[in-house]
């Protein structure tokens, strides 16, 4: 049995003392797991990187993630502003504790609202910066961050407002040395009528978030008038985790609250183009085959999680959907089952004998890449009628997989190809890293695709410098995301800072200010911050072939590869 400690599979993770204990005792649960609980097909899929169950851990232990109030966890009760702020931190802790994913707070700017009384911005903003304080310390499991999320800016009142502002400054303020913090995911929710519009009451909130975006890469961006979300009550769907949306119920109102991803599973569609040999129709016929298979494998998974897990900390919270029942069954049939996807194009690439350079080399092969898509959301409808279960059509995130995928299949099927070899695969139906595209073309070509992906979806544009004070920049990519479809929009771009003077800034190698070689690179992995040298190794891969999108940074379609911040870890 491999019960190695040597190797991390999340950025978000700190090999201290308990993380060598927990990592130890993750090994020996996923091997008991896949030896003696999931069936042998399954098991051999998720060995053979074909379709990977995640948080294996956790199979017969806890559901994934959740959207809740802060009203879920600190109930109907009176606290003054400082206090709720402490009380939630307590109850983030006990809950990230209890579950295997993200916790997203979908309207963060209003619950908090209900506590302000004659709190001034800066009284706030000094409370929620010691929450942000807290919930950077390695709370979950002892080795890590609460993966938390807080969704804001829809909130019109005094008190709302206030909070938004306070909550923004907090996170711009950074530690005592100035220094980023990296949880919690801020999701600022973009509404015409709320915030775009210059008229709209929380234009000036959307600003704010902007500017911070452009020092801290914080806030990302959640589209409540998208296609997918246009028939949602905005303040009822957020994003929980790095990019997790949960709307549509089959037994209740489309809403997030008290609801979330129950398991999810990720297919290799790269090696599904393996075996194609070069036969899209092929191909598909194999994708249908892989998601019937994924359909029944988190369809066994969910039973066994019923038959096996603890709830009575759910019940006792009262904090899932139809909980107070007592029965998990009816509680976590409001849940989600989610089948997500990688290497769409990194597929198309090696079915057509095709490398991509440019995004007009991908073009003549979008129809292709939308039908298949479009083919893995209609089953995923089928299934939610057919076993009267929520499942959805995830863009992965796929952090560790990414590599795994790529490494074994370089010893496998996809041995001698150039794909596997290059050490990782493409996010979903992101455009690949090392594809010339200015952020225009990136998000006119990836915002087709976001509505067929119910389960979540993200495009991230990458910048080849901070933006810092460059509001208007930030908002031109933004707002041109927000009018083409796109669900959910990040800005990625260098982000360093030394350790021992605080400076914040592109370091090559020393601190410009101190001359201090102490320095922490922060990058944006699979939807949330984390340092560089804590990244997994496809994740680093990627990175150094990540190119950037900057309009006018593309000069006579000529494009630099790397800079010193990017090779410097």
């Amino acid at each position: 049995m491999n019960t190695s400690i040597k190797t991390r599979d999340l950025a978000n993770s700190r090999m201290n003392a308990s993380g060598k204990v927990v990592k130890a005792g993750e090994d020996f649960e996923k091997n008991r797991i896949l030896s003696d609980v999931v069936p042998e097909k399954y098991a051999r899929f998720h060995r053979e990187r074909l379709c990977h169950m995640h948080d294996l851990e956790f199979y017969d232990t806890s559901y994934n993630c959740i959207g809740i109030n802060v009203k879920d966890l600190l109930e109907e009760k009176q606290y003054t502003f400082k206090a709720a702020v402490r009380k939630l931190n307590r109850e983030i802790i006990a809950l990230t504790n209890i579950q295997a994913g993200g916790i997203g707070f979908l309207n963060f700017d209003a619950d908090m609202a209900e506590y302000v009384s004659d709190e001034t911005v800066a009284d706030m903003t000094d409370e929620l910066r010691e929450l942000l304080f807290d919930l950077n310390v390695y709370s979950r499991k002892g080795c890590e961050k609460a993966y938390v999320t807080f969704n804001f800016g829809l909130d019109k009142t005094e008190k709302g407002r206030k909070v938004s502002f306070a909550l923004l400054k907090a996170y711009s303020l950074g530690d005592e040395e100035g220094n980023p913090f990296v949880f919690p995911n801020l999701v600022f929710k973009m509404s015409k009528d709320v915030n775009v519009a210059k008229s709209a009451v929380n234009h000036d909130v959307y600003m704010a978030a902007l500017k911070s975006t452009s020092k801290r890469m914080v806030p990302t961006y959640f589209n409540c008038d998208s296609e997918s979300n246009k028939g949602a009550d905005p303040e009822k769907i957020g994003i929980m985790g790095c990019r997790t949306r949960v709307v549509d119920n089959i037994y209740g109102e489309k809403s997030g609250l008290k609801r979330g991803n129950v398991a999810c599973v990720t297919l290799n569609l790269v090696q599904l183009a393996y075996d194609s040999v070069g036969n899209i129709e092929r191909f598909i016929g194999l994708v249908k085959e892989a998601m019937n298979d994924a359909k029944d494998s988190l369809l066994y998974r969910y039973k066994t999680l019923l038959a096996s897990a603890d709830f009575s900390e759910v019940y006792k919270r009262r904090i899932y959907k139809d909980s107070e029942h007592l029965d998990a069954a009816l509680a976590f049939r409001n849940g989600t089952l989610s089948i997500g996807f990688i290497g769409l194009w990194d597929a198309l690439a090696i079915i057509y004998g095709k490398k991509w350079n440019k995004v007009s080399d991908m073009e003549r092969y979008l129809d292709d890449a939308f039908h298949i898509v479009y083919v893995m959301r209609e089953m995923t409808d089928i299934y939610t009628k057919e076993t009267k279960m929520n499942f959805s059509l995830l863009a992965s995130a796929a952090e560790s997989v990414s590599g795994n995928f790529a490494a074994y299949d370089a010893e496998h099927s996809g041995k001698g190809m150039e794909v596997a070899e290059k050490g990782y695969y493409s996010n979903s139906f992101h455009v690949p890293v090392n594809v010339e595209a200015d952020f225009m073309e990136k998000i006119q070509f990836e915002g087709r695709f976001h509505h067929l992906c119910n389960g979540g979806s993200i495009t991230y544009i990458e910048l080849e410098e901070m933006p810092e004070g460059n509001i208007e920049a930030v908002q031109e990519i933004i707002e041109f995301a927000y009018e083409n479809d796109c669900n959910y929009i990040g800005l990625n771009f260098p982000m360093d800072n030394c350790n021992d003077c605080g400076f914040v800034g592109r370091v090559a190698s020393v601190c410009p200010k101190c001359g201090s070689a102490n320095i922490r690179r922060l990058r944006r992995v699979s939807g949330y911050l984390a340092e560089v040298d804590r990244f997994v190794k496809g994740k680093k891969l990627e990175l150094l072939d990540r190119l950037n999108h900057d309009r006018w940074y593309l000069k006579g379609g000529v494009q630099k590869n790397k800079t010193d911040n990017d090779t410097a870890y």
